[in-house]
């Protein structure tokens, strides 16, 4: 006990791990378990123009949904079918409706050809959101839209049919709660999903195409906890010291001690893609893109290591402060569980880590297959996140003890 005592910052942090483990997965499951529930509803955009009563209504009707949020304009104006693009593509927004022109009128007015009179309505989504939610939503949103499709159309048949009856609409209305309608009018109106153009359009993306960049981060992130004890041991074999002898700058001294750890964090990046490409049949997409990612989340692993290094004292300190880093950062960057069924707290707690921002690339190469262009924000914060590790490490590395 007494040994423990002398060695505050590690005793400490034995409690401080699973306390902050606990809070940040518990916080972060919450969505897991709740996402699409009345507590945790989803977000999606609406997009329609010159839709009529029917959009009116069948929007009234989705705002019924306790698991939906819908969102209509956005800065103060009207969604556009563009805007519901670039929103999706970064990020802001998982999923939008588009209501095509003409929806009142094409609905009331169908067209006596088949295939003109076919209404095609999109759900365009984010290609990295979960397949089971994604369900899940589309699901809701097509029994709405066929229930309004029916409540509207029925009336005019039977009006064309027998002529009109009062209260006639509200006999439909307790029909349809009993189920005794046909479905042959719910043909006419399709669901149709959809990605944003510039997205990989055709096929949808696998767990492994978003566990196998989740976890590789995770991994590579563990690299913290080899670079700050070895950092640790060389100062207690006196070799740190004797380093400090070379004619060289301090700056340049952590750099070259730096450098086999970025390149082995290079080379467990490249042996976890080769896996998933082998076993898994992955597809990489753009790899110049995919190599800047990972270049960027290598440096930003090594400042990492570089601080724990600077701050960590002793063994049980570098141990205790590198795993809870390891651990908690990747639960908050959504290795364990996506950021976008997390609450909005946690949601933008992630994005003070620099595992989030490295997903978030990984997941615009491989699953939306964009190029260098459209991730140099990913890796210019990756970077960001490097720099100021390296600089915060200088400031507190203790080169003479």
């Amino acid at each position: 006990m007494k040994v423990l005592w002398l060695d505050r910052e590690a005793l400490a942090l034995l409690f401080a791990m699973p306390l902050f483990f606990i809070l940040v997965m518990s916080f972060a499951l919450e969505g897991v378990f709740q996402a699409g529930s009345k507590g945790h509803p989803i977000e999606i955009l609406i997009v329609h123009r010159n839709g009529g009563t029917l959009i009116d209504q069948t929007i009234a009707d989705l705002k019924q949904l306790e698991n939906l949020i819908l969102i209509e304009t956005y800065e103060g104006n009207p969604v556009t079918p563009h805007g519901a693009e670039e929103l999706i593509r970064k990020g802001v927004y998982p999923l939008a409706l588009l209501f095509p022109e003409g929806y009142t009128e094409r609905i009331l007015k169908p067209s006596k050809d088949p295939q003109k009179g076919e209404i095609s309505i999109s759900l365009l989504s984010d290609p990295a959101i979960n397949l089971q939610l994604l369900a899940t939503v589309k699901g809701a949103i097509q029994g709405v839209i066929q229930r309004r499709v029916l409540l509207a159309r029925i009336p005019q048949r039977f009006k064309e049919m027998v002529g009109t009856f009062d209260g006639m609409e509200g006999q439909i209305e307790k029909l349809l709660e009993g189920k005794e309608v046909s479905n042959r009018e719910m043909s006419a109106v399709s669901l149709i999903h959809t990605f944003p153009k510039g997205f990989n359009v055709g096929r949808r993306p696998t767990a492994t195409e978003q566990n196998v960049p989740a976890y590789t981060i995770f991994g590579v992130f563990f690299i913290v906890l080899t670079l700050a004890s070895s950092f640790l041991q060389e100062k207690k074999d006196g070799t740190f010291r004797r380093i400090l002898a070379a004619p060289l700058s301090k700056t340049a001294l952590l750099i070259g001690k730096l450098l086999p750890y970025y390149v082995v964090n290079l080379i467990q990046i490249g042996l976890m893609f080769c896996i998933g490409v082998m076993v898994f049949g992955i597809k990489l997409g753009n790899l110049p893109a995919l190599i800047a990612v990972s270049l960027a989340l290598a440096a930003a692993a090594n400042g990492l290591g570089l601080l724990v290094a600077a701050l960590g004292k002793t063994e049980p300190q570098v141990n205790g402060l590198s795993v809870l880093l390891a651990i908690t950062l990747s639960a908050l960057g959504g290795m364990m569980v996506p950021t976008f069924i997390m609450p909005n707290l946690m949601k933008t707690l992630s994005l003070f880590t620099p595992h989030a921002w490295a997903l978030a690339g990984y997941h615009d190469v491989i699953i939306r297959g964009l190029g260098v262009k459209d991730v140099l924000t990913e890796v210019s914060v990756l970077f960001g996140f490097a720099f100021l590790f390296f600089i915060v490490a200088f400031w507190r590395f203790r080169f003479n003890e």
